[in-house]
C-alpha cells in the first residue's frame, strides 16, 4: 500500500506542477547582419504565418542566439523573435557614402579656357575664357571675345547664369543642393516679377563621362519640361540635355 501511496503523490505533484519548457536556445549569442533586398519580419514564431513583432533593415545588426536550417532566433532593438537563417551574415556591410550637399563651388575655375560643343550659342565649337569679373562679387564670366559670352555669379544662397554685361539670365538656382529634393530656379522679368520653377536634383554623386574627361559627384537637376543640367565642382555646366535626353550643350576640353 505504501508503495501506491508514493507512486499517487507523484502523479498529483505532476498533474498540478506546471511542467518547464524544453530551452531551445543554447547556443553561443554571437552578432551578425541582415542582408536583403528588403525590410526583413521579425516573427515570434519560426513560420512564415506567424505574427509579426516588427521590420528589420537591410545591413542591420541583430543578435543571433540560435539558428537552424530554415530559421534564426535572434534579438533586435530590444525584442526577440525569428527571422529567415539565409538572411543573416556575418560579413559587416559597408558604409554606404552619402550624397554631398552642395553650397557653393560650382563655378568654373579662372584662367582656364573652356570649349563646348555644342555650345551655349549653337552646334559650333566655341572656346570661352574664364576670369574674375572685378566689378561683380564672386562672378567668373566665360567670354569668347571682348564683352561677349557669360557671366556665373555665385552669393551664400544661389548660383546665377546668364548673359554677360547684360540683365538676362538664364537661371538663378537656390543653394543647398540635395539629392532627391527640389530647389527653386528664380526668373525675375524685366519689369520686376518674378516666377519660380520646382527643380528636382535627380543627383549630386554622379559620375559623368564626357570628351572632356570623367566627373565625380556631378549634380543633375531636372526640369519639369525634361531638360536636364549637368554641373561639376570648379567647372559650371558640363552638359545640357532635351527633354529627348539629347546633348545640346557639352563641355568636351579644358585648358
Amino acid at each position: 500500500m505504501k508503495k501506491w501511496t508514493i507512486i499517487t503523490i507523484f502523479v498529483l505533484l505532476f498533474s498540478i506542477l506546471p511542467i518547464s519548457p524544453v530551452v531551445q536556445h543554447t547556443e553561443a549569442a554571437s552578432t551578425q547582419y541582415v542582408q536583403a533586398i528588403n525590410d526583413i519580419l521579425l516573427r515570434d514564431a519560426p513560420k512564415q504565418t506567424a505574427n509579426t513583432i516588427l521590420n528589420i533593415k537591410s545591413n542591420s545588426k541583430v543578435i543571433v542566439h540560435s539558428k537552424n536550417k530554415n530559421w534564426a532566433f535572434v534579438e533586435y532593438n530590444g525584442k526577440k523573435g525569428y527571422i529567415l537563417a539565409s538572411t543573416l551574415t556575418t560579413k559587416k556591410p559597408k558604409a554606404i557614402a552619402k550624397s554631398p550637399i552642395i553650397t557653393t563651388g560650382l563655378m568654373p575655375k579662372v584662367n582656364r579656357s573652356y570649349t563646348y560643343e555644342p555650345s551655349f550659342e549653337g552646334l559650333e565649337k566655341t572656346t570661352y575664357y574664364a576670369s574674375k569679373n572685378e566689378a561683380i562679387s564672386n562672378s567668373i564670366e566665360l567670354l569668347q571675345s571682348d564683352y561677349i559670352g557669360f557671366t556665373y555669379i555665385e552669393k551664400f544662397n544661389e548660383l546665377t547664369f546668364g548673359v554677360a554685361y547684360s540683365d538676362v539670365f538664364f537661371f538663378t538656382l537656390s543653394y543647398p543642393i540635395k539629392e532627391k529634393a527640389t530647389l527653386l530656379d528664380t526668373d525675375y522679368g524685366y519689369d520686376g516679377s518674378m516666377t519660380t520653377t520646382k527643380v528636382f536634383v535627380e543627383s549630386t554623386s554622379a559620375t559623368l563621362l564626357t570628351k572632356a574627361g570623367t566627373f565625380n559627384n556631378v549634380v543633375i537637376l531636372a526640369y519639369p519640361n525634361g531638360t536636364k543640367l549637368y554641373f561639376a565642382k570648379d567647372y559650371g555646366i558640363i552638359r545640357i540635355t532635351d527633354f529627348e535626353d539629347k546633348i545640346v550643350t557639352e563641355l568636351v576640353s579644358v585648358d
